[in-house]
């Protein structure tokens, strides 16, 4: 019987402006990640000579555009600056010179496009130019950021009252203010993964951030095991294992190499027969229902290891996704969807799966599995093997897929990341559950920490 870790009361709930203020953090840091990034590249090129990849270096710099044309294209449209230079007019000069440089930087940008261009047409002529012009851009850019970190935040969290952010909080459903529009920030998160998609996985992550969220049935139960007992042979590898999971949450399975975390994925997916207990499936028993008609109901896999079709192309390991469905319209639309959400697979599409790296692999793996229309997706160790850039998109995507709704189960080598993604978590060893609690919590258990997290 596994120990149950009883949620922790939880703080007072952040004011509107500690919220309004996070948003503008995070969508910062995304900003100094990918100037990072750019000054990787920039090394890349001087020190190993490497000629400069066209596509992905526009893709930043679109990025950087669209986060200055969204944000600061009017001096009135964010209403956070307009009541601060009302309730802060010594600040109106400052704001003048951050908005001028904007607009200096969308000058630059155009002058780093048509070197870039020039700079790949005629390698390694033009090398010099762009990579002074560069730096030139990317210094500014911090100087830029700073000035909006060190003295705009704080002076608005100084003079704006709660009012004041509430009215802030409000213009996002008013005007989907860039700085807190939903819809903005999908933008964003879309040019992200385009970035990722072009990058090199050698170079470090993006480093989207993660956060623990609070632990909660989000809707009724979608699965629950009862008893399961499990063997190979003659011998037995789960023992009495038991498990809740509610519609919308993600729930991670930490352990050791061996404890049988996939072997469990495979008793769910119906790849591993049990001996004895049961499983539910949104409220009728599966324990001896086919791995294939499981697919239809809604339980999909994404294997460890990837498991793609080498010998297909992109597009067809996808539309193998879809073979419960047939090839009707809804098909094509969600090959669609998954092309947009993985720019690479669409560029890639008629390439043979096997010529992609192990990143790529992994996202053709999931998108496969989306294709399926899954109401349960189980994820069998999505990072095992890959550099950090492609490990922080991958659970970027899973935090996404959480947040369109999916239910997921995550088995992962990374507990850290994966607890702190969790609603809740479980803890196998050697075959049986010893612990179970919220993802904040798990990540906070001494033994946890001592065990998985090498702390």
């Amino acid at each position: 019987m596994s120990e149950q870790i009883t949620q922790s009361e939880s703080g007072q709930k952040r004011s509107v402006r500690e919220q309004a203020i996070g948003v503008i953090v995070r969508e910062h840091q995304g900003l100094w990640r990918i100037i990072d990034l750019l000054d990787q590249l920039q090394q890349d090129m001087n020190i190993n000579g490497a000629r400069p990849d066209e596509a992905l270096f526009l893709a930043i710099f679109d990025y950087i555009q669209h986060f200055s044309n969204r944000v600061h294209s009017q001096k009135t449209e964010i209403v956070l600056y307009r009541l601060l230079r009302e309730k802060s007019p010594e600040t109106a000069p400052l704001l003048d010179k951050l908005e001028r440089g904007y607009l200096i930087g969308h000058e630059k940008l155009v002058v780093l496009r048509a070197l870039l261009v020039d700079c790949v047409a005629n390698w390694p002529q033009g090398r010099e130019t762009f990579s002074h012009e560069l730096s030139r851009f990317t210094q500014a850019l911090r100087k830029h950021i700073k000035k909006e970190e060190g003295v705009v935040i704080p002076r608005a969290r100084e003079v704006l009252s709660e009012a004041d952010w509430e009215q802030i909080a409000r213009s996002r459903d008013q005007q989907n203010d860039p700085l807190f529009g939903d819809r903005v920030r999908e933008e964003f998160r879309e040019l992200r993964h385009q970035i990722v998609s072009y990058a090199p996985e050698r170079f470090g992550g993006l480093g989207l951030k993660h956060q623990a969220v609070v632990s909660r049935p989000q809707g009724q139960e979608i699965l629950s095991i009862e008893g399961l007992v499990s063997s190979y042979g003659r011998i037995e590898v789960l023992h009495e294992v038991s498990l809740r999971i509610y519609a919308g949450e993600i729930v991670s399975l930490v352990g050791a190499n061996g404890a049988g975390k996939s072997t469990l994925l495979m008793a769910i997916s119906g790849l591993q027969p049990l001996d004895r207990g049961k499983v539910t499936y949104e409220g009728r028993d599966i324990s001896r229902l086919s791995a294939d008609r499981r697919v239809r109901g809604g339980i999909v896999q994404v294997p460890e290891g990837r498991q793609v079709f080498r010998d297909l192309s992109v597009h067809d390991n996808l539309r193998l996704g879809a073979y419960t469905r047939g090839s009707g319209e809804s098909v094509q639309e969600d090959l669609q969807k998954v092309y947009s959400r993985f720019p690479i697979l669409q560029q890639k599409r008629h390439n043979l799966a096997g010529e992609l790296s192990g990143g790529q692999q992994q996202m053709l793996a999931i998108g496969r599995a989306l294709m399926a229309r899954p109401k349960l997706l189980l994820l069998d160790e999505p990072s095992m093997g890959l550099a950090p850039l492609i490990v922080e998109e991958i659970f970027n995507i899973i935090k996404e897929l959480k947040e369109e709704g999916m239910t997921i189960f995550l088995v992962e080598q990374n507990a850290s990341q994966a607890l702190a993604l969790a609603d809740r978590g479980y803890v196998l060893e050697t075959g049986e559950m010893v612990l179970e609690g919220s993802g904040k919590d798990l990540l906070s258990n001494e033994k946890v920490r001592e065990a998985y997290l090498g702390m």
